[in-house]
């Protein structure tokens, strides 16, 4: 078992460790698990972390808005004691959750000691669990780097090992249970038309919504009272696809996305465009608006199960816009 070095050294600071007679206890809190106070709700606003063992706690208290639903390329890194916070304390009895997470702490135990980090850094890599029809889950690997202890004798040491502070997971709606609304402010981009299809993408961190379709169906012509409609099939599909990392529309259109978690693609519905037109600027240029909407559709996993019929109203996709120049 991988002992950190922290609970040892708290010892040693508590202990007084220059008594020759004095025999040290290794601790460690490779068995506590990561607790906070959010109802059980695991959640991106949580900041306060905490693991126990025994009369023994290790309190993070962590910056703001650090942990997002959002796969980091890069650690995210926090600094200690500007940014966030790191603490020990020994307490006179056994202390649970209950102690942090109470209105008011209770009068039992108390605080023997504590032992403040005056340096440091939390580092925070996140990853991409799982993907379903309902939900996204993300793992957030929390690490304590080079971290500086100062005890209430003012003496210090800082531990160069690391401590693994565990791992925190947090919970969204997925975009298929969202309906895809999470994606309404995202602007279409496009691919390049190949066999007489256009594929229009939209990009939202680690997920992509594409639609390919006939290029015909964007005819700058507009449409008046009756949509443009196809069917969609192996070649006219909707889908919506969620990768490990950050997704790029370069990818989506390249076909490169090899890391994709989950993917949802339609196996049948309706495509339906409708097309409105702008009066031409001063050299005569016509502006052509399509709103593409998705019609009593299915969609199908990664792994070709069924993953729902939406055929409450229609989709709106988005509206994408072409010139006659």
């Amino acid at each position: 078992m991988k002992k950190n070095f922290f609970p040892i050294l708290a010892v040693c600071f508590l202990a007084a460790c220059g008594d020759g007679d004095l025999q040290i206890e290794a601790i460690d809190f490779d068995e506590g698990s990561i607790q906070f106070c959010s109802g059980g709700q695991e959640d991106t606003e949580t900041t306060l972390f905490f693991k126990i063992i025994g009369d023994e706690t290790l309190i993070l208290d962590l910056q703001a808005s650090l942990i997002e639903n959002e796969p980091s390329d890069d650690p995210i890194i926090s600094t200690i004691p500007a940014q966030s916070n790191l603490t020990y304390r020994l307490f006179s009895d056994d202390v649970t959750q209950a102690y942090f997470c109470g209105e008011v702490p209770p009068a039992t135990p108390t605080v023997v000691e504590e032992v403040l980090a005056t340096g440091g850094s939390v580092q925070i890599i996140t990853t991409l669990d799982t993907i379903s029809r309902t939900t996204k889950t993300y793992n957030h690997e929390i690490t304590i780097l080079e971290v500086t202890l100062e005890n209430s004798l003012g003496e210090t040491i800082t531990d160069q090992t690391g401590i693994e502070f565990g791992n925190y997971t947090t919970t969204e709606d997925s975009s298929v249970g969202l309906i895809f609304s999470n994606f309404n402010n995202v602007t279409i981009s496009s691919c390049e038309v190949t066999n007489e299809n256009i594929t229009l993408v939209k990009v939202l961190n680690d997920e992509f919504l594409s639609f390919t379709l006939p290029i015909s169906l964007l005819e700058n012509s507009e449409t008046g009272e009756t949509p443009r409609e196809a069917s969609l099939s192996e070649t006219i599909v909707f889908k919506n696809g969620t990768a490990i990392s950050a997704v790029t529309v370069d990818s989506v259109c390249a076909g490169s996305l090899s890391d994709l978690e989950n993917e949802f693609s339609t196996t049948e519905g309706t495509v339906s465009v409708t097309t409105t037109a702008s009066e031409p600027n001063s050299e005569g240029v016509v502006t052509y608006t399509h709103t593409i909407s998705l019609v009593n559709f299915t969609l199908q996993d990664l792994n070709g199960a069924n993953a729902g019929t939406f055929d409450d109203e229609p989709y709106v996709f988005g509206e994408f816009t072409t010139t006659n120049s």
